[in-house]
């Protein structure tokens, strides 16, 4: 399944969707690359996936 991973800076939280203007939080995933596992956001609504920067070592 292709995607498009949009970075987002973070400000004070991170639960409404930027493309959709969903409210209620979003699915996470997890990605591999390397030796370092990207925790992503998914938009429950529009199913947009975005990374605001949190990774898994």
């Amino acid at each position: 399944m292709a995607y498009e991973i949009k970075d987002i800076e973070m400000k004070d939280d991170f639960k409404i969707c930027p493309t959709c203007g969903y409210k209620d939080g979003f699915h996470s995933m997890f990605k591999k690359e390397g030796d370092v596992t990207r925790w992503l956001f998914i938009c429950p609504s529009c199913h947009d996936v975005f990374d605001i920067g949190f990774t898994v070592q």
